[in-house]
């Protein structure tokens, strides 16, 4: 049977030491520290970390235990003691099983002291996962310390926006700053702060890889998108625009009034900014190098003087109910008509083959290419998983067809033409039939690998076309894609549709392939 309390003061002193602290016991040191009161007398603590750089000393008390033999008070009393023996900044409390009253918790912090309940600690333990030391200044910060560098300043040229809206007294200030910098003075919105749920739902750590690396690579460019709310204690000096270029040319400015130049003056205190987007591409940079952190210039939008609704209306506005990029969009976006590259890279293919077979027949004007139309058929269902599968390297359109977008395009026309002129009432209904849908699509594709199965030749039209013409002959179940939708469900629905598919044709031809 495991120790409680012995697995308690692991876990907080392992997560003090993930955040960057010295700590004692530690992973190198399992023994607790001795607090020495007097010349043969000393008192062991849970936790003892610290940051010398940073002057920042904290002694902990642990207890998992649903009763206390004393009350939190008589604990505050004896740690004050300690407290200024031990020349701690502060105190920890951690008591996982016995709920602290919340008059209790003000009583500790009045001392200087701080109580965690197991969804305190909880919340740090993800925090410290996803941003690692970085998060030991929140933790700092949430003890009420401040160190030296806090009282640093930096400045930092800025433009000032100015919004249409007169009765407004928010601002905005666009300016650069180092990750680094931000990392230390940063935090996610106050909502998720002190929720582990929360902020592991704002900030996706299977993201920050992905990031991280691309921010490593030479010639990185970050667009801005970090948003923060700056402090009350962030202050703006403006400064002249200056009248004349480097050239001594008059400069005419369009809209003059919409912006300001301005010196921003942000104190380095840490967790003072609130981060209200872009915490991915901040966060990003935990694992990057120290000359990566310290150098890259991250463009950031501030704003101030907003009430905390306003702040959380935004925040809730950007990160939940923003509008996602549309991913038929993003496959356009992606769109390329150079041949070489597309040959190379079976994605680009298929998205290069099913944009041009919107511009011929059977297809043409049919196929939703951006994120706006009323077409059924989209780029992003068409150039999926199925077409991928025919062009890449094992594909069985590839095997009989040279690599060339052109030639691909007259396979997959000549099919489609023919199932087209076969079921030509479910071609001008797609709202109706299955079979020009994007699912409709999938499934066809499907066949089409089943035909190529069969002859292992190039397609004609005699051959695809006895292999339709039997599909049609002797399935009877309609194409109505709400009664497809109630006999076809779940993630291997449409694999049974397709199998059905092929024993239709089988009534005729025995020795179809699936």
């Amino acid at each position: 049977m495991s120790d409680k309390g012995a697995d308690l003061n692991k876990r907080v002193w392992t997560l003090f030491e993930a955040a960057g602290f010295q700590t004692q016991p530690s992973s190198h040191n399992p023994s607790e520290k001795e607090i020495v009161l007097s010349p043969g007398k000393g008192r062991t603590v849970d936790l003892f970390a610290y940051d010398d750089a940073l002057g920042v000393k904290i002694i902990g008390w642990n207890k998992a235990q649903r009763r206390l033999k004393e009350s939190l008070t008589v604990h505050v009393h004896d740690y004050k003691t300690l407290k200024k023996i031990a020349g701690a900044n502060s105190v920890l409390f951690v008591s996982t099983e016995k709920e602290v009253s919340q008059e209790d918790k003000r009583y500790a912090e009045r001392s200087g002291m701080r109580v965690w309940g197991e969804d305190d600690l909880r919340y740090y333990e993800v925090l410290v996962d996803a941003i690692g030391k970085y998060a030991k200044y929140e933790i700092i910060h949430s003890f009420g310390i401040r160190t030296d560098e806090e009282r640093t300043i930096h400045t930092a040229l800025a433009l000032r926006l100015h919004q249409p809206f007169s009765q407004s007294e928010a601002e905005m200030f666009l300016f650069t700053m180092t990750p680094d910098k931000l990392l230390r003075t940063c935090a996610v919105l106050r909502r998720a702060q002190g929720n582990a749920d929360a902020y592991q739902r704002v900030l996706r750590r299977d993201r920050l890889s992905g990031i991280r690396k691309f921010v490593t690579e030479e010639d990185a460019l970050l667009p801005p998108n970090i948003i923060v709310h700056l402090s009350d204690r962030v202050r703006w000096d403006p400064m002249q625009i200056p009248d004349k270029d480097a050239n001594g040319q008059p400069i005419t400015l369009t809209r003059r009034k919409d912006y300001e130049l301005v010196v921003l003056s942000i104190p380095m205190e840490y967790a003072s900014l609130e981060l209200i987007d872009g915490q991915h591409r901040l966060y990003g940079f935990v694992g990057t190098e120290p000359a990566t952190r310290e150098n890259f210039n991250l463009v950031v939008l501030g704003m101030a003087k907003l009430s905390y609704e306003k702040r959380r209306d935004v925040f809730i506005a950007i990160n939940d109910k923003a509008r996602r990029v549309d991913p038929n969009l993003v496959a356009y976006l992606k769109y390329t008509d150079d041949e070489t590259q597309c040959q190379q890279d079976t994605e680009l293919m298929a998205i290069k083959i099913v944009v041009e077979l919107n511009r011929t027949t059977p297809f043409k004007r049919r196929i939703r290419l951006i994120d706006f139309g009323d077409q059924t058929i989209t780029l992003k269902g068409f150039s999926g998983y199925d077409l991928r599968g025919l062009l890449g390297p094992r594909g069985l359109l590839r095997k009989q067809y040279p690599n060339e977008s052109q030639a691909y395009i007259r396979a997959l026309r000549l099919y489609f033409s023919l199932l087209k002129g076969l079921f030509t009432e479910e071609w001008q209904h797609p709202e109706k039939y299955i079979i020009f849908t994007n699912r409709g699509v999938s499934a066809f594709l499907k066949l089409l690998k089943s035909i190529l199965k069969t002859c292992q030749c190039p397609l004609n039209k005699e051959i695809v076309g006895k292999y339709l013409q039997a599909l049609k002959d002797n399935w009877t179940d309609g194409w109505e894609t709400s009664e497809l939708k109630n006999s076809y469900v779940g993630s291997k629905g449409w694999k049974d549709f397709h199998r059905d598919l092929v024993e239709a044709i089988r009534q005729t031809y025995p020795d179809f392939q699936e």
